[in-house]
């Protein structure tokens, strides 16, 4: 363990380092929990620093191996098959290497296919060759090494999700209870400060590390790690505080685009919706009282055409005739309920069980078509309580089989109301 600075846990080749392992900075008690129960446990106050592992379940025995070529190995004992199984090992990838990408750079381990090394903001490869051929071991170096970055206008640039540079080499804690403002302040108030990270300390807030020296190994994470802020000349802060303009507007632009195409596409899409809601639940009405019998034509019946009103029928389910004889056992004089204004009115029953009363309008009728029509119209449209209520229409066929459809129902309990002639005195 380095105890320079912030404490450290490193592996070394002779005097080289070859692994570094940081620790929380300002955390006097920090743990760890991998996946499979194991904890390592990081204590840093004034009487202890120490570093220990432990496991949910004693009875598991592990081990820690470091061999000869620096290979370090986590191993727990599987009782099933008698052999060590590994847990955790490094270095894995280039990046876990110490200092694989040199000072001022950062690593990152998923660029699959691509160089993993990646300068800093304002710096450059100091082997421009050397990183073409994919050798980052020389790092970087500023860009404008003749603009002076001593309260010549420079700033900060905020990098995230990093496995912070190596806190042994010129590294201090500049205050223990300061915002992240005031530590930038700190920083840029100090020439030498090269970055800084704010952290939170056990029992005394926010505080302010800052790095003087080389930033030496410094990975890149996806999701995790930490914040780093670096120090950049004028010319460089002025391309970031740009970028991150075009950024924001490209981002606006995106989002605007977004809610242009998706308002839309979600309000045709609720207005489909209700259509066709409201067209299933039409044709489940239509479905539930229409019946499945052939037309049948009546002697005397009204020609279709004379019934027509296309635009005005009420959208009511369609009732054969063939139905409304079954219903009212072929308009049985017992079935008669009395006689009104246009023909005789008769009870039945539907082969669901509901039953209905059909209004049956006759050729002696003093009131004609229009006038039938009308009354079927207007009940359809009345809802009340203390009236019929018209349940379905009746399709009449004329002599010559040309059908047409008429709102014809109304209820008495459920009422039909039919426009077939009936040959009344």
């Amino acid at each position: 363990m380095n105890l320079n600075g912030s404490p450290q846990v490193f592996s070394y080749n002779g005097s080289t380092p070859y692994l570094r392992n940081p620790f929380s900075p300002g955390n006097n008690v920090f743990t760890v929990k991998s996946l499979s129960g194991q904890k390592s446990f990081f204590v840093n106050n004034q009487d202890e620093i120490s570093l220990y592992y432990s496991d949910d379940d004693p009875s598991i025995m592990t081990r820690v191996v470091l061999d000869n070529t620096g290979l370090v190995q986590f191993l727990t004992w599987d009782d099933g098959v008698h052999q060590w199984k590994e847990q955790w090992s490094a270095p894995k990838y280039r990046c876990d290497k110490y200092g694989q990408c040199g000072p001022y750079s950062k690593c990152n381990p998923d660029n699959m296919n691509k160089f993993e090394c990646m300068c800093l903001p304002g710096y450059e490869p100091k082997s421009p060759r050397d990183w073409y051929l994919r050798d980052g071991s020389e790092g970087c170096v500023r860009k404008n090494s003749g603009l002076s970055m001593c309260k010549n206008g420079e700033g900060i640039v905020k990098l995230e999700h990093l496995k912070l540079p190596d806190s042994s080499i010129d590294v201090a804690l500049i205050g223990t209870s300061m915002s992240s403002s005031e530590c930038e302040q700190a920083c840029l108030t100090n020439c030498s400060c090269a970055a800084f990270t704010s952290m939170n300390i056990d029992g005394k807030g926010t505080g302010c590390l800052a790095w003087y020296g080389e930033l030496m190994d410094i990975l890149q994470f996806t999701d995790e790690g930490s914040e780093l802020n670096v120090r950049v000349d004028a010319t460089e802060l002025a391309k970031y505080i740009s970028k991150s303009k075009r950024s924001l507007s490209k981002k606006r632009k995106l989002a605007i685009a977004l809610v242009s195409i998706v308002v839309p596409m979600f309000l045709v899409s609720l207005l489909a919706y209700i259509w066709l809601a409201k067209k299933k639940k039409t044709k489940v009405k239509r479905e539930v009282y229409n019946q499945s019998l052939n037309f049948a034509s009546t002697k005397g019946s009204f020609e279709g055409h004379e019934l027509e009103d296309s635009g005005t029928r009420p959208d009511l389910p369609i009732f054969n005739l063939s139905c409304i004889v079954a219903a009212t056992e072929n308009f049985s004089p017992t079935n008669k309920l009395g006689q009104g204004g246009f023909g005789s009115v008769f009870k039945g029953q539907l082969s669901n069980g509901q039953h209905i009363a059909v209004k049956r309008l006759s050729k002696s009728s003093r009131q004609g078509i229009e006038e039938f029509k009308n009354e079927v119209m207007l009940i359809a449209k009345l809802q009340h309580k203390n009236l019929v209520k018209l349940v379905g229409t009746y399709d009449s066929m004329s002599g010559v089989a040309k059908p047409t459809q008429l709102p014809i129902s109304s209820k008495m309990t459920e009422t039909v109301m039919s426009s077939a002639n009936e040959n009344e005195a």
